[in-house]
């Protein structure tokens, strides 16, 4: 079984946290497991947790009006989502689905952001994450020639 707590020190919103810091953090996730092609999460839900893909593969889709989706992104084992989510009240940005047999830690929102009260040094990374994702998403948009 994987452990939680080896997988956030491989998140870079996490690595620099101490192995104490990581171990409380990982005490309050939760596994699941989808089968293949198993929405995980659906773009325009309600956000109440936080992903990390422990095994398996996902797929990151966002529809717009009159399409079928844009592929964001695959990934695998250490990646994450919905860390937008759990600090605001918007939406699911994209949809997740399960492209293998995958298991996720949850981190619940309420649990995850009386984490962030109790250690600013948390919130400090997810801020370096949030704009490394922001800088990724207006490359890949410049690229294809979006705006």
């Amino acid at each position: 079984m994987t452990d939680v707590a080896a997988v956030l020190a491989s998140i870079p919103m996490f690595a620099h946290l101490g192995d104490r810091q990581r171990a409380r953090l990982a005490q309050h996730f939760c596994r699941r497991a989808y089968p293949a092609g198993a929405v995980i999460v659906r773009q325009g839900d309600t956000s109440m947790s936080f992903y990390v893909v422990l095994s398996g593969r996902v797929r990151v889709v966002r529809h717009s009006a009159g399409d079928d989706g844009v592929d964001i992104v695959e990934e695998g084992p250490g990646s994450f989502f919905g860390e937008m989510g759990v600090i605001d009240d918007q939406p699911r940005a994209g949809t997740v689905m399960a492209l293998e047999p995958t298991e996720c830690g949850l981190l619940a929102k309420w649990d995850f952001q009386r984490e962030l009260s109790a250690d600013p040094g948390i919130a400090l990374s997810l801020i370096s994450v949030l704009n490394a994702r922001i800088r990724t998403l207006e490359d890949r948009l410049t690229a294809t020639g979006g705006s």
